[in-house]
């Protein structure tokens, strides 16, 4: 490197050193994924319909297969890897003031959605990459299976979404994920969907045919200085 290069290199580190702290508030989502084989999935699901104390058709979440002790195959977590993209701020932000989010999330308005594209995650974007339309094999838009969870008393609070993807549904490569406002199960954001919250790029394996896979998200908003901070 020649001298000029050095010595503008080192007027930037100065300014940069003499610059006052700037705060600011981070957002992290963590993006978990709980797997169940196909015999396991089968073997829950008679035991579910020999009880008789659940409704039939019962959604198999992860406290059934807790009931009756059958541990995921297979969990993993991939750590800070999403963004909120633009509508999701200007949702955000209209909970604040001006027009708020409507519907807000809950248990009939959320899905979590995956799909096959691993293009990066940009701000601008307003459904999955995989996200192709009616008939679609490249992503799935599943309702969640509770309401929204916020931790107010966690360092930093956090908003948790749940959904559970049966043995026919999402049987593909997940490569993304997202949220959005949908009201039922769909292959498309455009199919009883609402606004787009989130999009992470997340490679997760193949599910097959037959499995049981249960994906969280977890988005904490981090604080400015502190022990708390999210970077």
């Amino acid at each position: 490197m020649t001298g000029p290069h050095l010595a503008g290199a080192s007027e930037r580190l100065l300014v940069a050193a003499a610059a006052p702290p700037r705060e600011f508030a981070a957002v992290k989502t963590d993006f978990l994924v709980q797997r169940w084989d196909a015999e396991q999935t089968s073997w829950v699901a008679r035991k579910v319909a020999e009880s008789g104390k659940f409704r039939p058709g019962a959604e198999l979440v992860p406290a059934i297969f807790k009931l009756f002790r059958v541990k995921p195959y297979s969990v993993t977590l991939d750590e800070n890897c999403n963004l909120i993209v633009q509508n999701g701020w200007i949702a955000l932000l209209g909970g604040v003031a001006g027009t708020t989010m409507s519907p807000k999330f809950s248990a009939t308005n959320g899905r979590v959605a995956v799909g096959t594209s691993s293009t990066a995650a940009a701000y601008t974007q307003t459904t999955l990459v995989g996200d192709t339309g009616a008939g679609s094999t490249t992503s799935y838009f599943k309702l969640v299976s509770g309401a929204p969870t916020i931790a107010t008393g966690s360092s930093p609070p956090t908003l948790t979404f749940t959904a559970v993807f049966g043995t026919a549904q999402a049987n593909w490569a997940w490569n993304e994920f997202g949220t959005d406002a949908g009201t039922a199960d769909s292959v498309s954001n455009a199919t009883t969907g609402g606004t787009f919250f989130n999009r992470g790029v997340s490679a997760q394996g193949t599910k097959a045919s037959g499995q049981t896979w249960t994906a969280t998200e977890t988005i904490s908003f981090g604080y400015p200085s502190g022990s708390g901070t999210v970077s």
